[in-house]
C-alpha cells in the first residue's frame, strides 16, 4: 500500500477562541506560558490547548485557547428529521386538526 492509501481523512477540530491580544510576541508568549502553568496544576483544565498567532490584519499577536477535540464531550442522540413537504407544515396540520374536531 502507498502512503496515500494509509492516510486518515482530515477532520476539523474544535474552534479556537481568542483569549488576549498583545503588541509583541514576548508578551503573548508570557501569557501562553502563564496559562499553561495554571492548567498543569488544575485537573479541571485537562486537555486545554493554547497557541500564539500573528494577526496581520490587526498587526498584533493573539493568544488562542481551546479544549482538545479528544476531550470534548460528544452529544448524545440525533435530531429527528421531520419531513415537511407540501401541506405538511405545522400551521396546515393544526388547521386539519381543528377542522376534524369541529366535524365530530
Amino acid at each position: 500500500m502507498s502512503d496515500e492509501e494509509n492516510r486518515k481523512p482530515i477532520t476539523k477540530g474544535a474552534p479556537w477562541t481568542n483569549n488576549s491580544f498583545h503588541a509583541s510576541f514576548q508578551e503573548a508568549d508570557e501569557k501562553r506560558n502563564k496559562l499553561l502553568s495554571i492548567w498543569k496544576v488544575d485537573d479541571s483544565h485537562k486537555g486545554m490547548q493554547v497557541k500564539v498567532k500573528f494577526m496581520l490584519s490587526k498587526n498584533k499577536f493573539v493568544v488562542k485557547t481551546r479544549l482538545h477535540p479528544d476531550f470534548v464531550k460528544q452529544k448524545k442522540g440525533k435530531k429527528k428529521n421531520v419531513e415537511r413537504g407540501k401541506g405538511k407544515n405545522k400551521s396546515s396540520l393544526k388547521k386539519r386538526e381543528n377542522n376534524s374536531q369541529k366535524v365530530n
